[in-house]
């Protein structure tokens, strides 16, 4: 499958887009998103290279890292931070195998990053432990509704979000912000028009 992304990144500059996802614009806006700040199933980087400019602007500190499962997209991620004078740490993660680390991070971020029910559960749970207590977890996924729009996102509708999915695992949690409902996304080739999307911002509280 890995091979299948790589082809994909190679043959399209940006695919998803040079600019960071409107949520990931608007929320960095309202809060100060700064510290160890970790972008999953990142692409190219267009989200965490955008919020590590915005920190950099308001002079926070900000340590930036990407994983995804294309090893193409990690490097064409490595080459925009270079040109940006960004440092981003990049891994080439399987998210249906990795081993999540405990309290270590200030931030996790997740914009469209789809997979299977089964890991889709885990690497929410897996977020909850490696943020640190009052860490975040920021993101825009695409909800099941989304299946019927045609208008980006997985072919498969298993691989889309019920919110319900990720409020139980963070039922303890501090809602910072949640949305779900129509909005309007043109993202490089694959996100285009009106979508439905789960939007949200949780703070983790760890007692």
């Amino acid at each position: 499958m890995h091979q299948e992304w790589d082809k994909r990144y190679r043959e399209t500059q940006h695919l998803y887009g040079s600019e960071a996802n409107v949520f990931i614009q608007d929320i960095s806006q309202r809060y100060a998103i700064s510290g160890r700040t970790l972008a999953i199933a990142e692409g190219e980087g267009r989200n965490i290279l955008y919020l590590a400019r915005t920190a950099r602007e308001k002079h926070l500190a900000f340590n930036a890292e990407a994983w995804d499962y294309s090893q193409v997209a990690l490097e064409n991620a490595q080459v925009y931070a270079q040109e940006q004078g960004i440092e981003l740490q990049t891994r080439q993660i399987d998210l249906t195998t990795v081993k999540w680390p405990e309290d270590q991070y200030d931030n996790i971020l997740c914009v469209f990053g789809h997979v299977d029910p089964a890991t889709r559960l885990k690497t929410l749970q897996g977020v909850r432990q490696a943020l640190k207590n009052h860490g975040h977890f920021i993101g825009e996924v695409y909800s099941k509704a989304q299946f019927a729009y045609k208008t980006g996102g997985p072919g498969n509708p298993d691989f889309l979000y019920d919110p319900q999915e990720i409020l139980e695992v963070f039922e303890d949690d501090h809602i910072v912000h949640f949305f779900v409902g129509d909005v309007e996304r043109y993202e490089g080739q694959l996100h285009q028009g009106k979508s439905h999307v789960i939007q949200f911002m949780i703070e983790v509280i760890k007692k």
